[in-house]
């Protein structure tokens, strides 16, 4: 059996595998993600992805790169599901740029509250200057994300969570250079790079240009059926490992990410 197969395996990086640390997501994947991989994680609004993610995050030696949520937020849906959180190695973008945001805020609200102790002669001679001239963030966030990937401990995993927030700020080109740069990074240290991106928002082009580049797909969609909704992960591309191709029904309970039926696809 796969279980038995891999039981003395363990979280042991060295032998091709590497354990998404849900037991029933490594059987549908007969016995984890091969190393060296880069999976792209498609999630349709709704899928709960972000739950399937943390959870994986509590598998041993990840580097969490986060843009949707802070590391405080994540760690406490971590506790409300009652998981044991290792030793993550968060780099929270998610605090750095949302904290520039509010910064910059705070200076067009100073501009205003400037302007309007101005008299109306001085505000007609400005009129013409359009919105106050604020200064914006100078991190380079793609940088941020290569390196980390770069820096991170060789045979573990990697998650980016998410693309979207990358294509929201740089063009496709360079965040795909990126990514493929951290799939060379990644390869060489035969760790497992998992990156999110929402299904269906970017355009069909680009998201066929990830799928491209991927080791492996996996797709979480969302179905409603009259009052009810059914979810399914799909096993969509396993480079080299066609057998694995397969999908699940799923669900999310009080404790976590939860695979039910498995269907190949032969």
């Amino acid at each position: 059996m796969v279980e038995e197969l891999f039981a003395d395996i363990g979280l042991d990086r060295t032998e091709g595998v590497i354990r998404s640390g849900i037991e029933k997501l490594d059987r549908l994947l007969e016995g984890g993600i091969p190393a060296g991989f880069t999976t792209i994680l498609l999630g349709s609004p709704g899928s709960s992805i972000e739950i399937l993610v943390k959870q994986i995050a509590t598998a041993e030696n990840v580097t969490y790169i986060t843009t949707e949520e802070t590391k405080d937020e994540i760690t406490e849906t971590m506790k409300r599901f009652n998981w044991s959180i290792p030793k993550i190695n968060f780099v929270d973008i998610s605090a750095t740029y949302y904290s520039s945001v509010l910064e910059d805020e705070t200076k067009r609200v100073s501009v205003y509250q400037q302007r309007s102790k101005l008299k109306l002669k001085e505000l007609i001679e400005i009129g013409s200057q359009g919105m106050p001239s604020t200064t914006k963030s100078d991190e380079d966030f793609l940088a941020v994300l290569s390196k980390n990937v770069k820096n991170a401990s060789p045979g573990g995993i990697i998650i980016i969570n998410s693309l979207d927030f990358f294509l929201s700020q740089y063009r496709q080109e360079d965040v795909l250079k990126t990514i493929y740069a951290a799939k060379v990074s990644n390869l060489k240290k035969k760790g497992a790079l998992l990156i999110v991106m929402t299904k269906g928002i970017h355009g069909e082009l680009f998201e066929r240009k990830m799928e491209g580049l991927a080791d492996c797909v996996l797709e979480l969609d969302v179905i409603q059926k009259g009052s009810s909704f059914e979810r399914f992960l799909s096993v969509k591309k396993m480079r080299n490992f066609a057998k694995k191709i397969g999908i699940a029904r799923y669900a999310i309970d009080d404790s976590g990410f939860v695979l039910e039926m498995i269907e190949r696809i032969m």
